[in-house]
């Protein structure tokens, strides 16, 4: 019994240390990340909701974007690629984007088949009627004001999209 209790630590022992290095493997070439989260405040207030990216402002950061979306607290914690957590340590241009829209509750009846596909498209006028963005799009573009550098030791960042806007949305049709 000792015996068999032995081998399964010393194999615990050896094996424990690469099972834990064995997380998600970044991509070949990929710069080493840092945790980051960027606050989006807006008129003093924390933006739930918003949509944040970071687009590289040199040649190296360029080849790693980062983003995420802000919870209830303003804070949205970095990816890099959607699927590495963290940042690459540089300079990047900061988007944000949010668009209030209300829900259409027959969304489940979207396909033209559906019994109830006229509510459907009634409800989705209301919807596309009452869709406002809600940050100033210069915040959106590429010619974006914001800018921050990644720094190592550094994890929390903070950037202001004020004054809150309500411009109606127009969707673009082909």
């Amino acid at each position: 019994m000792h015996a068999h209790f032995f081998r399964w630590a010393l194999l615990l022992i050896l094996v424990f240390p690469f099972a834990v290095g064995c997380g998600e493997q970044t991509l070949p070439g990929m710069p080493p990340l840092v945790p980051a989260s960027v606050t989006v405040m807006q008129d003093g207030h924390p933006l739930a909701g918003a949509g944040v990216s970071l687009l590289g402002a040199d040649d190296i950061t360029r080849q790693w974007p980062a983003g995420g979306t802000t919870d209830a607290n303003g804070v949205a914690h970095l990816r890099t690629g959607g699927k590495f957590d963290g940042a690459v340590i540089g300079k990047f241009k900061v988007m944000v984007e949010k668009t209030e829209r209300p829900d259409n509750p027959f969304i489940d009846h979207a396909s033209s088949a559906s019994t109830n596909h006229l509510d459907y498209l009634r409800e989705q006028k209301k919807v596309n009627a009452n869709t406002f963005i809600v940050v100033d799009p210069k915040f959106s573009s590429n010619d974006t004001p914001l800018f921050l550098e990644i720094v190592k030791g550094q994890k929390d960042y903070t950037v202001d999209v004020s004054p809150a806007v309500k411009i109606k949305f127009t969707q673009v049709t082909y």
